[in-house]
């Protein structure tokens, strides 16, 4: 299969079209990965799709190993994760009100579980790897059940927040998932995703698709996709990116658009122009690139070096993420000024 051709395939979920063009047909280490756009509405997945058991068991035994290099986060990880997490918290805080319930889907390694806790919601996680489950509860405490979305033993109507950061991209099935989660928000409950846009990507093709990314986003596609299963964005800025802040559908909200024939030609042309190797060289964004890591990494050894273990640093760290303030205190005033 050749970079650039035409293929029939089963309709597309998003729009049904039949029609998909091959963007590349290796992935990250040069693996064979066939990866195609569709057509109709510019959605980009793996062709063909992967088998959902084979999904779930390489999450539950092999996925942070392959991609992480370990059972457990190393504490590197860990803090780049809390600093993540701390960002998500002060965005989704203010939406929420005190002693919210919170889930959050694929927990990795605890830490939003934990920022939220300390902030004051209940706060728990879903996270299929079981080395990294286990890693959340023995460092922070949390409660981070071992399992798969289908497993999931959550009532219905019972959860204010839902959260899925950069989790989406990986399931076999995105439009189940969101159906499912759907069941659990009780009135007035909230969905965050956030997943990589594709559109603002500029690496070689070889290093932009992966195993694990079974599907990539734009802004179109996800609100496209979100707005089928009954979401719609809170505001008008979260259509923007693909960091969204989702409420309901409402019988006024009509879809988003944009996930149309002309995404999948700009797509298309992104990835055979700025994908190509000496594009991306002579771009300078290698250089840039291992500068911004190089300087990135200097300083979390000289942040993991101060504190006897992960739960000691992100205490501390949690401990002056608001100078005036405790953070928890802080965090569940601005939830109960919403």
């Amino acid at each position: 299969m050749k970079i650039g051709a035409r293929i029939k395939a089963s309709p597309c979920r998003l729009c049904g079209g039949l029609e998909r063009q091959v963007l590349a047909t290796r992935g990250r280490g040069l693996e064979p990965l066939t990866t195609v756009v569709c057509r109709g509405c510019g959605l980009v997945s793996h062709h063909p799709l992967p088998d959902p058991a084979e999904v779930a068991g390489f999450y539950a035994t092999r996925y942070r190993v392959a991609y992480k290099g370990g059972w457990e986060p190393k504490r590197k990880h860990a803090l780049r994760a809390l600093r993540g997490a701390i960002a998500r918290a002060n965005r989704l805080a203010p939406l929420l009100r005190p002693g919210a319930r919170v889930l959050d889907v694929g927990a990795s390694s605890g830490e939003f579980t934990y920022v939220m806790q300390r902030a004051g919601f209940a706060a728990c996680g879903i996270e299929p790897n079981l080395g990294y489950a286990d890693f959340a509860r023995r460092t922070y405490g949390v409660a981070v059940e071992t399992n798969g979305l289908d497993d999931a033993r959550i009532d219905p109507a019972s959860l204010d927040l839902v959260t899925l950061n950069h989790v989406l991209e990986h399931l076999a099935d995105p439009w189940a998932a969101l159906r499912r989660i759907g069941s659990w928000l009780a009135p007035g409950g909230l969905l965050f995703i956030e997943v990589p846009n594709l559109a603002g990507v500029r690496k070689q093709a070889t290093n932009t698709f992966h195993t694990a990314h079974i599907w990539n986003f734009t802004p179109e596609t996800l609100g496209l996709l979100t707005w089928q299963e009954g979401f719609a964005a809170l505001t008008q800025a979260d259509l923007a990116g693909t960091s969204m802040v989702l409420r309901r559908r409402r019988a006024e909200d009509g879809p988003p658009a944009g996930a149309d024939a002309s995404l999948a030609e700009r797509l298309a042309r992104q990835v055979a122009t700025t994908g190509r190797p000496l594009s991306y060289l002579l771009s300078g964004a290698p250089v840039a690139r291992r500068v911004s890591r190089l300087r990135r990494n200097i300083e979390e050894r000289v942040v993991c070096a101060r504190h006897a273990t992960v739960r000691d640093m992100a205490d501390a760290i949690l401990d002056t993420a608001c100078p005036s303030l405790e953070f928890e205190k802080s965090l569940s005033a601005f939830g109960a000024a919403a």
